[in-house]
């Protein structure tokens, strides 16, 4: 079991790593290409799947170490119901984010990862019965498990509050994100014109 988990942990990454580097080249020249041919709209970026950071050595690195923390985690938490097993290999797509957040710098990624997973716990536990009875609507196998949960999707911060903001009723879960969503993007706005403006202050 140690052996496939190893594996898992190293290799789907890895793999995953390698085919979103492929699309790295097609960023960038469509980012060249857009960039040449809308000068007027600020610097502009391309999306691309996070798989794209879970080859990087510092995020590989983390994930192996914070495997056994995890667990551990899910023993010592307080109120925790969460015992991670094929969650352990999402740990690399959980921290791709962590890593430039923390300039490559691994200890305070390990302590940031810490804490995401002990957050990721509580917020998976309060969502268990919910997942549990979507499992059990589509006749999903739990293999005896009373309950199961995700400490990836099943933990997401964003997740856990549009649903419980969906559950108090009166159309505050629709209202809520949208007005969020709504500031956001006449924030992202005014600073696509602010970057728009520097821009040609630069080139004048």
């Amino acid at each position: 079991m140690a052996v496939f988990m190893g594996a898992v942990m190293v290799l789907i990454p890895k793999m995953a790593a390698l085919l979103m580097e492929g699309l790295m080249p097609v960023s960038d020249a469509a980012s060249s290409f857009i960039q040449k041919h809308f000068q007027n709209r600020g610097k502009i970026y391309i999306g691309l799947d996070s798989a794209v950071g879970t080859g990087h050595p510092v995020t590989l690195t983390m994930a192996l170490i914070l495997v056994p923390v995890s667990i551990f985690l899910a023993f010592i938490l307080p109120g925790n119901q969460v015992v991670p097993l094929a969650d352990l290999a999402c740990i690399p797509y959980m921290l791709v984010l962590i890593t430039p957040i923390v300039h490559e710098n691994g200890f305070r990624g390990l302590i940031v990862g810490i804490i995401v997973l002990a957050v990721g716990f509580y917020i998976a536990t309060d969502l268990a019965p919910l997942i549990t009875s979507a499992a059990a609507n589509v006749n999903f196998d739990m293999g005896g498990a009373a309950a199961i949960s995700s400490i990836c999707d099943g933990a997401n911060p964003l997740t856990w509050v549009i649903t419980r903001l969906g559950q108090l009723g009166d159309g505050i879960g629709l209202v809520v994100p949208a007005v969020v969503a709504i500031a956001m993007a006449v924030w992202n706005r005014m600073r696509i014109v602010k970057e728009a403006k520097e821009l040609h202050a630069e080139q004048a």
